[in-house]
Parts: structure tokens; C-alpha cells; sequence
């Protein structure tokens, strides 16, 4: 995630989600920084807020075609068409893997 869209998960944070990462993970959002993405909790929160801003708090993007569209959105500054291909050569790479869970 680009500093932009994390500083947009800051901007428009309010309410009962605000409060369910302060309770929840004694997180207070908008003191973060962007460098606290490091973290693996806090980019995973950075991700589920972008969502938020989309879709809600419940309507996640189910098949591979609707995430890819979101994430190319949401996520990448590359063209939207690239970032399509990518996410979807990707998903469909780890499905195939032997690592794949």
C-alpha cells in the first residue's frame, strides 16, 4: 500500500471501527505511521480498512476477478490492466503450488 492510501485509512477511520482496533488490538490508529506497516498486524489492518472504504465492513470481494479488480484499485498506481493480469497470474500461481495451504 502507498503512503497515500494508508493516509487515507487514517483520514476516514471513525466510529466503531476506530474503536474495535483500539479495543481489540490496543491500536490507536491515527498515531500510526506509515513505516508501522512494516508489521505484519498493522498492514493487515491498513488492508481491511481500505476494504472498509469500499465495501463496508462485511462485503469482502469473494472470486479471484473481484479481488483483482479491488486490489488494482485500491492498492497499485501501476495501470489498472497490468495490476489485473498480475494479481491473477499470482493467485492462480499459489493455487497451483505445492505450498499452497
Amino acid at each position: 500500500m502507498d503512503e497515500a492510501n494508508y493516509t487515507s485509512t487514517k483520514a476516514r477511520l471513525s466510529g466503531e471501527l476506530e474503536d474495535d482496533i483500539r479495543d481489540k488490538f490496543n491500536i490507536n490508529w491515527k498515531q500510526t505511521q506509515y513505516q508501522d506497516l512494516w508489521k505484519p498486524l498493522y498492514s493487515g489492518i491498513a488492508a481491511r480498512l481500505k476494504i472498509a472504504e469500499y465495501y463496508g465492513r462485511g462485503n469482502i470481494p469473494q472470486s479471484v476477478a473481484d479481488q483483482a479488480g479491488f486490489w488494482a484499485r485500491s492498492y497499485t498506481t501501476s495501470s489498472q490492466s497490468n495490476a489485473v493480469d498480475k494479481y491473477t497470474k499470482d493467485s492462480d500461481a499459489l493455487v497451483t503450488s505445492k505450498y499452497r495451504l
